[in-house]
């Protein structure tokens, strides 16, 4: 599939409004102001709402009425808990993981159902932009930040959902992407025509329960889309050592990095 690649040219921003869609648990809030002031200062485009999708608990509710965030109950955006899901993977050494709410929240960015505007973006809330962000040209293109996750199973299953489609040669896996709702519901409509099932059970019963990450919604819309621009990956992993405020990450990370990311699984690793 050929795609624009405009990896050095500056990208003109469309003068459109977008949302902004974050998936929160109560651990994220610790780190969630600063993925806030990244949006606030790196994103060139006009906000119209801004949304946390969550567990309906008084501490995230406050967190929102502090930074003026709109709340929205998790439960309500597909009608159904994480916990309906079950989805239980066994792995090689026996070992039981539940995945459901890992799931869940993909679901609830695909549905197109938070928000108002065509398009919205989700980030993950240990992400930080530290460098200016487009993701909509001027000329109605989806701006595509690639990494090299080059996870085989997220690939495997895009296949069982859609046996012929092209698949990039990099990955759409990088903690933050816009979504066209319109698209989006092509996608979905696509699914269900296919499978002859709803999306959402079709999608949980296309995942590999022997591997841990056996879905990715990254994966699934991004090489669905067409008409797209990519950017290098420019992204840096640290340690929770190394949260600062966001002048000093711009500081220490700026020169090499677009963005820096603080995984729950490193809050430990002191490197």
């Amino acid at each position: 599939m050929l795609m624009a690649c405009k990896c050095h040219e500056e990208i003109m921003p469309s003068d459109e409004g977008i949302d902004i869609v974050i998936p929160v648990v109560s651990k994220d809030l610790d780190i969630l102001p600063l993925c806030l002031e990244g949006l606030q200062k790196q994103l060139k485009h006009k906000v119209v709402g801004k949304y946390i999708v969550s567990p309906d608990e008084p501490q995230i509710r406050q967190f929102c009425e502090k930074y003026g965030l709109e709340f929205v109950d998790e439960e309500s955006v597909l009608g159904f808990a994480a916990r309906d899901i079950d989805l239980v993977v066994t792995l090689k050494d026996g070992t039981k993981r539940n995945r459901s709410g890992w799931l869940y929240q993909q679901l609830i960015k695909l549905s197109g159902r938070v928000g108002t505007s065509r398009y919205y973006l989700c980030i993950d809330a240990d992400h930080v932009l530290i460098h200016p962000h487009v993701f909509l040209s001027e000329s109605g293109e989806q701006v595509f930040y690639m990494s090299k996750e080059e996870n085989q199973p997220y690939y495997e299953n895009i296949h069982r959902l859609f046996p012929q489609m092209e698949l990039d040669a990099l990955s759409y896996v990088d903690h933050k992407m816009l979504f066209d709702r319109e698209r989006l519901e092509q996608l979905r409509r696509e699914i269900e025509v296919r499978s002859g099932k709803p999306w959402i059970e079709a999608i949980i019963e296309s995942i590999n329960r022997n591997v841990l990450s056996g879905f990715s919604e990254f994966e699934l819309y991004g090489n669905y889309m067409v008409n797209k621009i990519r950017r290098p990956w420019r992204e840096k992993e640290l340690p929770y050592s190394s949260i600062a405020d966001y002048d000093t990450l711009v500081e220490r990370y700026g020169r090499d990095a677009w963005a820096v990311t603080f995984p729950e699984w490193k809050k430990k690793n002191k490197k």
